[in-house]
């Protein structure tokens, strides 16, 4: 294959999961599962054989129940930008990550699935799910499997996919009354289709000022998408104000470990964390609701 064409010998469209899962064996590390495309077509990694379609396998929705929100993993992002059960509480903060991402052309194309399994240590969408508590549906030769989002990414660009296996759903729980969430990223040239330099989110879960539960996650700042736990432990229990906002806000900036990159210096992205870190934490208070 010349250097800069990406021309795969095979284009399979299943018919349904088995199928699918069958195929992904079959071809190994030399297939690829396609639905939106606009990774893939922009990495075109050389390896790659073997397109496995899954854009008709019936997963493109958004469902809710009494037990949560549940999103078909073929789920384009402009869908979640736009729909109504991420209009407000906590869940807002996914519909703020979808609008954070490329460009409206790109999000009419772009998957949660793709995105997700991607595994970028700067995804939108991932930190998002993750302040949410959410578990991902794998399904794979053996059958099926749920962990939580934050199990499911392991390196830069690696997930806990088997290579039999794909990500079919994603499941958000009902959050409890008094939750507020708040999703921020800065860019380098602050244009559309930057890559995140940071980006943060964050979910709180207030009573009378004080904080009963918190999330923090962090984007840009490790091999993968982290939680800062040492800073939800300060925040958890104690009577918000700006003193511990603050002092939550720098903990979280010691926890990442970011690197040199095109995009920042380590030493910047620190000092960005801690003030994306803040902001996002006083939103989140502020759409705290009763």
């Amino acid at each position: 294959m010349k250097e800069g064409f990406f021309r795969p010998r095979e284009y399979h469209r299943p018919n349904n999961l088995q199928e699918a899962t069958w195929l992904l064996s079959s071809f190994g590390k030399r297939a690829k599962l396609i639905a939106g495309g606009t990774d893939l077509l922009v990495n075109k990694p050389p390896e790659v054989e073997c397109l496995i379609d899954v854009a008709s396998l019936d997963l493109n929705y958004i469902r809710k129940d009494g037990n949560g929100i549940t999103i078909g993993a073929a789920t384009t992002l402009d869908l979640i930008e736009r729909s109504p059960m991420f209009s407000a509480g906590p869940y807002v903060v996914l519909s703020e990550a979808a609008s954070n991402m490329a460009t409206p052309t790109v999000r009419n194309m772009a998957t949660i699935g793709g995105n997700i399994c991607n595994a970028s240590p700067a995804a939108d969408l991932s930190l998002a799910l993750m302040v949410l508590d959410s578990t991902v549906k794998i399904y794979g030769l053996d059958g099926s499997r749920v962990l939580p989002i934050g199990a499911f990414f392991e390196d830069v660009n690696k997930t806990a996919l088997a290579e039999d296996e794909l990500l079919v759903e994603i499941h958000i729980p009902m959050s409890p009354a008094g939750t507020g969430a708040s999703f921020l990223k800065l860019r380098h040239h602050q244009t559309a289709i930057d890559l995140a330099v940071v980006n943060v989110a964050t979910r709180l879960t207030c009573s009378d000022d004080f904080c009963e539960d918190a999330r923090i996650a962090l984007g840009a700042v490790a091999k993968r998408p982290i939680y800062a736990e040492k800073a939800k432990r300060l925040l958890t229990g104690k009577r918000l104000d700006g003193k511990l906002i603050q002092e939550a806000a720098e903990i979280a900036s010691k926890e990442a470990k970011p690197i040199d990159d095109v995009r920042s210096s380590a030493r910047y992205r620190r000092r960005m964390i801690a003030v994306l870190v803040k902001r996002a934490l006083e939103l989140s208070i502020t759409r705290c609701e009763t």
